[in-house]
């Protein structure tokens, strides 16, 4: 249970801050690179410097996330919740914060937009070497894709039309929570330009310290 929420609030801090980089820094997706990609594409398509080197710059951050929380979680053995997933979180938050006291100074965009995309690059490994659901937090397209297939299978089929897993439930409710966060930024970050990123410097100092709490010695997966 407290696994499952965890995800979620992940899920609504990658929508948070997928807003800020979109609203308050170049016009960037600094979450989810497949939008970021599509971005990039336009900007090339119309000859738009200044933003392409912003997706560039977005691209570039997200992957070094990535090799940053795999050298973290890459050879930590599959459990209910890995050790080096809360040190990948941990160090998720501090990037966080790195990023929120320096947006209190006359900082380059590409400097922000460098932190925040780090940051989830090393939130989505660290998501992933849960394997909750197959559920990623900051790429949700496979993840509605799995959410109607669940759905196809219990009305369209009768052996299993009794069946709706709690892992379609869950899907359901990441893509929910994703778009509740990217709400609570749109109307923030515009009163308190970066403002909104504390909210997720707290849920991820709260992650961090649940895992701490909770989940020392757990060592089966769905324990």
């Amino acid at each position: 249970m407290y696994r499952n929420i965890m995800l979620l609030l992940l899920c609504l801090t990658a929508g948070i801050v997928d807003v800020i980089g979109y609203l308050s820094i170049g016009h960037v997706f600094t979450a989810n690179m497949t939008g970021n990609i599509v971005l990039l594409g336009l900007a090339i398509g119309h000859s738009l410097q200044k933003t392409v080197m912003y997706s560039l710059t977005a691209l570039l951050g997200f992957i070094i996330g990535v090799i940053i929380a795999s050298a973290i979680v890459g050879k930590q053995e599959k459990s209910f919740w890995p050790p080096a997933v809360t040190t990948a979180l941990m160090i998720e938050g501090f990037v966080l914060l790195l990023f929120a006291c320096l947006s209190l100074f006359q900082i380059s965009a590409h400097i922000l937009i460098l932190l925040l995309s780090m940051a989830m690059g090393l939130q989505t490994t660290a998501a992933r070497k849960l394997g909750i659901a197959g559920i990623s937090t900051t790429v949700l397209t496979g993840t509605l894709a799995n959410f109607f297939e669940d759905v196809s299978t219990r009305f369209f089929r009768k052996s299993h039309q009794n069946i709706f897993h709690t892992d379609a439930l869950l899907r359901a409710l990441t893509i929910v929570f994703y778009c509740l966060g990217a709400v609570i930024a749109a109307v923030v970050e515009p009163a308190y330009r970066f403002g909104v990123v504390w909210l997720p410097i707290v849920i991820i100092i709260a992650i961090v310290a649940t895992a701490v709490t909770k989940f020392r010695g757990a060592a089966v997966q769905g324990k």
